[in-house]
């Protein structure tokens, strides 16, 4: 297992053992948009996304959340590393 991935696993271990108010938001969210991910950079992006809307959504800005509905709304079955962060990119232009 590469550094990257363990850390990101003991941190999702750590974080579930705290409930939270928007777990389940933020677990649907990843149920529905991860589904058909097809590559690791989207599936960052849309964790991220995930987030960032539903698990802390008073930490996100209304600009931030825009960004991340646009991720989930073009992200979904990508598989393309340029194509993700062209998607990325346009999502940004478009929410400033």
């Amino acid at each position: 297992m590469d550094t990257k991935r363990f850390i990101y696993t003991i941190t999702l271990l750590a974080l579930s053992g705290y409930g939270h108010a928007g777990q389940a938001e933020y677990d649907d969210c990843l149920l529905k948009h991860l589904k058909n991910a097809k590559h690791d950079v989207a599936t960052h992006l849309i964790r991220q996304a995930c987030y960032g809307n539903y698990y802390k959504p008073s930490f996100t800005s209304d600009k931030r959340r825009a960004y991340n509905d646009c991720l989930l709304d073009h992200l979904v079955g990508v598989e393309s590393f340029d194509a993700v962060m062209e998607i990325s990119a346009a999502c940004d232009r478009k929410t400033r």
